[in-house]
């Protein structure tokens, strides 16, 4: 049995807002046929980047936090071909609107990674991880 991630969403106060900054920074296409009133999503690889609505909590029948402002609840982490894609992704992202909480560094585990928020205080990563084969 083979099981794939088809969609990764995040809730957002103004989706179009959102998703177009994604589209800035990282250059995803927008699957048009998906879009609503309630939904934008990107296509990354396999997977299906979403940004929905806070109407979607009742859609999905999910309760909404008490206080829907900012605050990390989890996190997407984007991986880079290269130290230095990271390094021009993060400036992008900052460019268009995000906040860099953590400058590309090397990690403990080897990564060239910087740690974001995007502008509403959604956490994200970019990074870069030269994985050694065995």
């Amino acid at each position: 049995m083979s099981v794939g991630l088809s969609f990764a969403s995040v809730f957002a106060g103004d989706i179009e807002s959102l998703s177009h900054f994604y589209r800035r920074v990282f250059g995803f296409d927008e699957v048009t046929e998906l879009r609503s009133e309630h939904f934008r999503g990107m296509r990354v690889g396999d997977t299906i980047l979403g940004f929905s609505a806070h109407t979607a909590y009742g859609m999905l029948n999910l309760e909404a936090p008490e206080h829907l402002g900012p605050g990390v609840r989890s996190f997407l982490t984007f991986e880079a071909d290269s130290d230095a894609q990271v390094d021009s992704l993060t400036a992008i992202a900052v460019a268009a609107g995000g906040t860099c909480l953590t400058p590309p560094a090397r990690t403990y585990y080897g990564a060239w990674q910087s740690v974001l928020l995007d502008p509403e205080g959604n956490a994200f990563r970019i990074n870069h991880l030269l994985l050694q084969a065995h």
